[in-house]
């Protein structure tokens, strides 16, 4: 894209920047993050990446490049923690915490039971009279 005139752009796609946008994709940069250390507007910084695609693609290639590198450091680390070796276990193989949970319930009650039961309740509940301390409702 060609200045025809005005104030220069302020980022360009020179190997320094791309070299620099690359590295902020490496350690995962947000593109307000990318934006702040390159002293731009994040709007400049996300126009800038969609007019030239040179820009983008280092961006991407760094976040992808960052991921990778991530994770051979946490494939590595596992062979010497337990901690990480479960982690990946987790995530990669589907383990899970082995979780006992155990509950007897005996539920031999059948309807005529609980009718019954609620029958018996009612009964005595009339019986004793209205409650004192209840307001008294109306018929």
């Amino acid at each position: 894209m060609t200045n025809k005139g005005g104030r220069p752009p302020k980022l360009q796609p020179d190997a320094a920047t791309l070299k620099l946008l690359e590295g902020m994709g490496q350690i995962q940069c947000t593109t307000k993050e990318a934006s702040c250390v390159l002293r731009v507007a994040e709007t400049t910084f996300l126009r800038f990446i969609a007019e030239h695609p040179d820009a983008r693609d280092a961006f991407e290639m760094g976040k992808g490049s960052g991921l990778h590198s991530l994770r051979r450091t946490q494939f590595k680390l596992a062979e010497k923690n337990a901690a990480m070796a479960i982690f990946l276990g987790k995530n990669y193989l589907g383990q899970a915490d082995k979780q006992d949970i155990t509950a007897s319930v005996v539920s031999d009650v059948t309807v005529n039971d609980a009718r019954g039961a609620l029958q018996h309740l009612i009964t005595r509940q009339s019986a004793a009279g209205p409650d004192p301390a209840s307001p008294e409702q109306p018929n």
